[in-house]
């Protein structure tokens, strides 16, 4: 909360109350100034305290709270209306209660998740779980794995640089030190996986994608620089995507299981328990 934003506040409520009657001297008590009436609805001070507690609280507050019993006595008038034509609120009751059983059961289940939950995962997890479920992994695109290195295309040993960039043989490591002593640059880093129209944007839609293979090779000068182009690794849409790609989302899946697992075995306990102390009886033959 920003310095002065509640006590100038408090002040316009506080204005608010010698000017409302006292007639309701127990709820001004416990509640505060009554600051608007719809029918039998009252808004009073304390009901819009919650305002005030938002750390992102921002503006003048007369103003947020004169918009604030705008929109309340708009909202209210209307549900009083809505209650006298709605011709049964059984089911919106009905509904009430589900939405509030389902907010209770939520914020236990998390509560218990957050205390129980184990979040190591190890690799050889990930990896089983890589293996046993390739249809969690299918690609949604084509994807490229590739060296993409620049270089001033007037350097004397440029033909030697390319040699150096298409050499399968010679790991990236290397590659990245030769890259560096002769003031190159990593277009496009090697270890990473892209889509294909993200790598035909950065060579300015000169590759065309009948030719992207793995162990394809291309070169092209621009702004006076010679790029050279080595696909190392493909994958088409609907292909099980490389592991690297997916080790997130494994990991996500990997906690949702466990997640799934926990509540359950909450929901088990807690019936059992329950039964064990005759508090669940069924009576329907």
């Amino acid at each position: 909360m920003k310095p002065g934003i509640l006590p100038t506040a408090l002040y316009f409520l506080l204005s608010l109350a010698v000017l409302i009657s006292c007639s309701d001297g127990e709820n001004n008590l416990e509640r505060g100034a009554l600051l608007a009436e719809v029918g039998s609805k009252k808004l009073y001070e304390k009901d819009i305290v919650f305002i005030f507690n938002d750390p992102g609280f921002e503006g003048d507050s007369n103003t947020v709270i004169s918009s604030y019993i705008n929109s309340w006595v708009r909202d209210q008038s209307l549900i009083i209306e809505a209650k006298k034509n709605v011709e049964s609120t059984a089911e919106i009751d009905r509904m009430v209660e589900d939405y509030r059983a389902a907010l209770l059961k939520h914020s236990y289940e998390k509560q218990w998740i957050s205390q129980t939950i184990d979040t190591t995962i190890l690799r050889m997890e990930m990896e089983e779980l890589y293996q046993e479920q390739p249809e969690q992994f299918l690609s949604s695109g084509f994807f490229v794995r590739l060296r993409l290195a620049g270089f001033e295309a007037n350097r004397s040993n440029i033909w030697p640089l390319r040699n150096e960039v298409y050499n399968e043989n010679l790991p990236d490591r290397d590659l990245e030190e030769i890259v560096d002593l002769n003031e190159g640059e990593w277009v496009l880093n090697p270890y990473f996986w892209y889509r294909y129209d993200v790598v035909n944007d950065v060579t300015d839609n000169r590759l065309n994608k009948e030719n992207i293979i793995p162990g394809y090779e291309f070169s092209y000068n621009s702004d006076g620089n010679r790029y050279f182009l080595k696909i190392i690794d493909t994958v088409s849409e609907g292909e099980t995507l490389p592991y690297q790609m997916v080790e997130d989302k494994i990991k996500k899946l990997i906690l949702i299981e466990r997640r799934n697992e926990l509540v359950k075995d909450l929901r088990n306990e807690v019936y059992e328990n329950k039964m064990r102390n005759q508090q669940v009886k069924i009576h329907y033959p």
